[in-house]
């Protein structure tokens, strides 16, 4: 072999500058020995060349910011690397091409170079964040190292997807299904639960640690996280239990989640993991397991789209929702709703407690902040029950201050739960809708045959009464004024007549009903109710229309009848008279 790069160096002319690349390549083996042969094809094809003392090569510059030296010698610019095992997976698709090159010579086409020696299975989203580890590094040796004088990368170098694929989240009695499946080991068990049941991301649920569990008041706290924006909030009654049950197994571990042997999860494959662990408990659903073009199948980080489907599902407002997975913006949950009405609609009901879904922690958590702990194997009925009687929506108990109470853990015994949390509001009970009483203003013809009596004094006789409208009005404009404000009409209402405007030149039967209803419309106006007022005027126009032109002196009236020559019979003669009072009333009378 070393013969064989001797001969390329010899006939590509650079065996004086490929002699320490020889000597490297005896002394090594492995990976180590195929960077070394890497860097003499490029030597050979006038790819590479040595490299003037004192410049950083890719590879050189990226150690510095994983291992968070860049981070130590700019502290106000860069930010310590929390998680460097991930950034080293995806370079390591990339520094094979990418590590040899001197950063003051890196150009466009050696990052296209690289990126178009990926793997051909890595999907899009995995080539992206290649792409975006490349590009933050090289601005990161423009500034605040000042390697380069700019980034070599143009804008739109990182490629976009598409994010529109469907994705997998789990139904309740399928996370159930995984908890009580002993076929999976307990430590993954009870960390796929909580994560379904209090909505972290499964990296920050990897890093937590005892120290930042309250198991005696039910709190969390989590300052490091993806958005460096702390958290903390009240974590369900059953989580509690249940990893109060779990600590007393391994009481010495620091870590709250650890794999069988204390390794850090979720791990490296943690997604394939994840989905072999479903497979085990019998969840079979084919929507899971299968990637398509517009579909892909159930990750790990799916556990977070469980929790905001199944709550949103049952009545938790997004408030609660944000302050548990950290979304800053009502849109990014909004996305969850389409799911989660189907979950409302299918009546699954909510995630059963996590202390009774697992059977090794049943019964062993005690009680949280002074309550007891959920009874083995109750069903969902008693809390049904409790749920019905405080209010809270069916499949889960009423919760204090919106913190998260138990509900029960029957298997496959789930109710359904109210759609929740805006885009419905429960039906009133038939109980509650009880008819408001009527109360019948009897207007005897000697009120109306009182023309000296004022639209006012009328108004105020009617706001002292309790005049509620009949059924033929219910369900109309209501208004919150009180029945004893006298209040004229404003500018948007105006003055409607009086009884004493309406009433007939002499009392008849007919004038009392009259004055009955401009009563009505009176007290109508006087409430601000305009869809009652305009009902009783309506009522009123066709019995006006057969009398005789209105006035409030009776000989007026008479004098009036006789200057149109228009008597009460001929306002009632058929369609002839319809339109001559059509005609004469728009001129003589009008509304």
């Amino acid at each position: 072999m070393l013969a064989d790069l001797s001969r390329h160096l010899l006939a590509a002319g650079q065996i004086v500058l490929g002699l320490p690349l020889l000597e490297q390549a005896a002394a090594r083996e492995g990976s180590a020995l195929r960077d070394v042969r890497i860097a003499i094809n490029h030597l050979c094809r006038g790819e590479a060349r040595a490299r003037a003392s004192g410049e950083t090569t890719f590879a050189e510059f990226a150690e510095r910011v994983l291992s968070g030296k860049l981070a130590e010698q700019y502290p106000d610019h860069v930010k310590a690397i929390r998680t460097a095992d991930k950034y080293e997976q995806r370079l390591g698709h990339v520094l094979d091409v990418l590590g040899p090159v001197p950063l003051v010579r890196f150009t466009l086409d050696h990052a296209d170079h690289a990126m178009s020696r990926l793997p051909v299975h890595l999907e899009p989203g995995s080539r992206r964040n290649i792409a975006i580890v490349i590009h933050r590094l090289l601005a990161l040796a423009a500034y605040p190292a000042r390697i380069i004088a700019h980034n070599p990368l143009p804008r739109g170098w990182i490629p976009k997807i598409e994010n529109n694929k469907a994705k997998g989240y789990l139904y309740p009695d399928e996370d159930q299904r995984l908890m009580r499946s002993q076929l999976v080991p307990l430590c993954f068990r009870i960390y796929y639960g909580f994560l379904t049941r209090e909505g972290m991301r499964a990296d920050e649920a990897g890093t937590l640690e005892w120290s930042d569990v309250d198991l005696d008041r039910g709190a969390v706290v989590l300052d490091e996280n993806k958005t460096d924006d702390p958290r903390a909030w009240a974590l369900s009654p059953d989580v509690v239990r249940a990893l109060r049950a779990y600590r007393e197994l391994w009481p010495d571990n620091r870590r709250v989640f650890v794999g069988p042997k204390c390794d850090p999860l979720p791990g490296c494959h943690g997604a394939e993991r994840f989905r072999e662990h479903l497979q085990r408990a019998g969840v079979d659903r084919p929507e899971l397991f299968e990637t398509t073009e517009s579909r892909l199948n159930i990750r790990l980080h799916d556990t977070r789209a469980t929790f905001i489907t199944i709550k949103l599902a049952n009545g938790r407002t997004e408030t609660w929702i944000s302050d548990r997975t950290g979304h800053k913006s009502s849109g990014q949950i909004h996305h969850y709703k389409r799911a989660a009405r189907k979950i409302a609609e299918l009546g699954l009901g909510d995630i059963a407690p996590l202390d009774e879904a697992i059977p090794e922690l049943r019964g062993k958590g005690g009680s949280v902040g002074g309550g007891q702990p959920a009874s083995a194997g109750a069903g969902m009925g008693s809390a049904s029950a409790e749920a019905s009687a405080s209010g809270a929506p069916p499949g889960q108990t009423a919760p204090p201050d919106d913190v998260p109470a138990p509900a029960t853990a029957d298997a496959g015994a789930f109710t359904g739960g109210s759609l929740g949390p805006r885009w419905a509001t429960p039906e009133e009970d038939s109980a509650t809708r009880q008819s408001e009483p009527i109360e019948i203003i009897d207007i005897s013809a000697a009120d109306a045959s009182a023309p000296e009596m004022s639209s006012r004094n009328n108004s105020a006789r009617a706001n002292r009464r309790d005049l509620v409208l009949c059924q033929g009005f219910q369900g109309g404009v209501t208004t919150d004024r009180p029945p004893s404000e006298a209040m004229d009409p404003t500018g948007a209402q105006p003055q409607s007549p009086g009884p004493v405007d309406l009433a007939p030149a002499g009392p008849s039967p007919r004038g009392a009903v009259i004055a009955s209803l401009a009563e009505t419309l009176t007290r109508a106006v006087a409430l601000g109710d305009e869809e009652a007022a305009w009902v009783v005027h309506e009522a009123i126009r066709p019995i006006r229309s057969c009398l005789p032109p209105l006035s409030m002196n009776p000989a007026q009236g008479s004098l009036e009848r006789q200057r149109t020559g228009r008597g009460r019979e001929n306002r009632c003669d058929g369609d002839e008279g319809r339109r001559a009072r059509a005609t004469g009333q728009a001129k003589e009378n009008p509304m």
